[in-house]
């Protein structure tokens, strides 16, 4: 059973905490959970659980539908949770995005 967002643990060293401490809000989708902040248009965070997040951003549309490119993604191993390793990078990423409007080019 899939937790609603209300029941999603807003704790400061989780995904959803640095989602929410950098102003991101939770919306439906069918992509996991999907965050979007105001002022960022063509971003959106997915989130599944503890396990996977990934920062996407509008691609062409296809179909009818819109489409996301996977531009950084962050996978725990083996079905286990995020470290905070990976979560202050993913915070150090995100918080770059919003401050720039695009992601840092990788190394």
């Amino acid at each position: 059973m899939s937790k609603s967002f209300s029941d999603v643990d807003w704790e400061p060293e989780t995904p959803f905490g640095v989602l929410s401490e950098l102003g991101f809000f939770p919306y439906s989708g069918a992509d996991g959970d999907l965050f979007r902040k105001h002022g960022l248009a063509g971003w959106r965070v997915s989130v599944y659980g503890r396990t996977l997040i990934q920062i996407q951003e509008k691609g062409r549309r296809f179909r009818g539908r819109n489409t996301w490119n996977t531009r950084r993604r962050w996978e725990a191993d083996n079905e286990e949770q995020l470290n905070q390793k990976t979560i202050a990078e993913f915070k150090q990423e995100l918080a770059y995005l919003v401050d720039h409007s695009e992601l840092k080019p990788q190394e």
